[in-house]
């Protein structure tokens, strides 16, 4: 029973070499190798074998890169975002751990659209522990493999949880069929114990000095300088079980490579496809267009947005902004762009002035009505100074043409959004002295 065990492999090489499939799903390894080298495709590789031969495993991704495998195989992916065939929390680690082992489903815990670190490496966690525990009673051979190890189990500063049943993990899970295999670009960055604990080693292109220095201490010092050399696909793959180090080329992956850098080919560089007719039709699902020409108004709203905060849209500027947008460079009337612009903003800065004087006259109003709030000044903070209300900008006289009227607008938008912080501090202002018994 036990030598037909061992004569399950799966092929991985381009040259045909094979490995023992139980040494795969109860061992520990690791995969290492700079960006680019490799390393994720021969995860993958080796994903894809054991799921051709029913065998069952969990990735934990951290980048989102391994959805390619549901291409071929019934693949659960778990995790936070919509992509994902179900949305999970660290609440739902039982019950992925339940479906992974007891049930064979493999599963991709993508931990990618996690915002917060902490609550990613809870769930690592939590999931790995009861797939741990689980295997006590289960004992069957099964893999987890974990992306950017370092991470997770690191060289120094591992005294968090997942880091210690990790290590609890690589010393103990082989008895009870639970293989790991951690991934990394970094191994002068993962516990240099773990790596040493491993059965199983692929090292493929690494050139970072500390980096080649620890491929050095595994493999020697001429291995190591032939590692940097290495082409995409390249690897020493290092085996316990049989004491050999074999240079290797790992085949291609047979699913979709979520991994790949994106190229330039995605892009369609055929002008007049039409995309700019359909953004300007009538339904499009855009309520403006703007022109090229005036996009840097745009820009300059924003901004101006951006210094002053998170503030409620103003429809006089909008609707300033779209008539400079919308107007030929000479109106019907004769009149020229700069001074049709020029008193649409001043009208525009004139109805924000009055509504600066209406909010003083309202606030005065009401502070005569009955007596101030009896609430003592020990409690309240001080009154601070009565807000000043923004000043106009002055128009310059060399500010002539699309340019001249485009700066204009900028230092007009300024002044409308200082205008809404205005009367906000105004009203705080007045609200604090009333509470404190004065009468503003």
């Amino acid at each position: 029973m036990v030598r037909e065990e061992h004569d399950r492999r799966i092929v991985v090489t381009e040259q045909g070499r094979a490995l023992p499939t139980v040494e795969i799903l109860t061992g520990r390894g690791f995969i290492t190798g700079k960006s680019g080298s490799g390393k994720s495709n021969t995860a993958s590789v080796i994903a894809e074998q054991l799921l051709e031969e029913g065998f069952n495993l969990l990735i934990v991704d951290t980048e989102g890169e391994y959805y390619g495998l549901k291409e071929r195989f019934e693949v659960l992916h778990a995790g936070a975002d919509e992509f994902c065939d179900v949305e999970i929390g660290p609440e739902d680690a039982e019950s992925i751990a339940e479906a992974a082992l007891v049930e064979n489903v493999p599963v991709i815990l993508d931990v990618s659209g996690y915002f917060d670190a902490e609550e990613a490496e809870r769930l690592i966690h939590d999931v790995v522990a009861h797939l741990f525990r689980k295997e006590k009673r289960e004992r069957k051979p099964f893999l987890v493999l974990i992306e950017e190890m370092q991470e997770y189990l690191p060289q120094s500063g591992g005294g968090t949880d997942l880091a210690k049943l990790l290590k609890r993990i690589g010393k103990r899970g082989r008895k009870r069929g639970f293989g790991i295999c951690g991934m990394s670009q970094r191994p002068s960055s993962v516990d240099k114990d773990f790596i040493t604990q491993c059965d199983w080693l692929v090292w493929h292109r690494l050139t970072w000095k500390n980096d080649v220095s620890i491929a050095g201490d595994v493999l020697g010092s001429e291995r190591a300088d032939l590692i940097q050399g290495f082409d995409a696909g390249e690897g020493f793959l290092l085996t316990d079980w049989d004491d050999s180090v074999d240079r290797v080329r790992f085949r291609r992956k047979a699913t979709h490579d979520a991994g790949a850098t994106p190229g330039l080919d995605s892009y369609d560089g055929a002008a007049g496809n039409g995309a700019t007719d359909a953004l300007l039709s009538d339904d499009s699902p855009l309520e403006t267009a703007v022109e090229p020409e005036h996009d840097n108004s745009d820009r300059r709203n924003d901004a101006a947005s951006h210094k002053q905060g998170t503030v409620t849209q103003n429809t006089d500027l909008e609707e300033a902004v779209a008539d400079i947008d919308t107007a030929p460079p000479d109106s019907a009337n004769g009149e020229s762009l700069d001074g049709t612009n020029a008193d649409e903003l001043e009208a525009a800065v004139e109805r924000e002035q009055g509504r600066n004087r209406a909010l003083e006259d309202e606030v005065a109003e009401l502070s005569r009505e009955g007596e101030p709030i009896d609430i003592p000044n020990s409690i309240v903070s001080s009154p601070r100074q009565r807000p000043t209300p923004p000043t106009p900008p002055t128009a310059a006289e060399d500010r002539t043409g699309v340019g001249g009227t485009i700066a204009e607008i900028g230092d007009l938008s300024v002044f409308l959004l200082r205008s809404v912080g205005y009367r906000l501090r105004l009203g705080s202002y007045l609200v604090r002295r009333r509470l404190a018994g004065d009468n503003p």
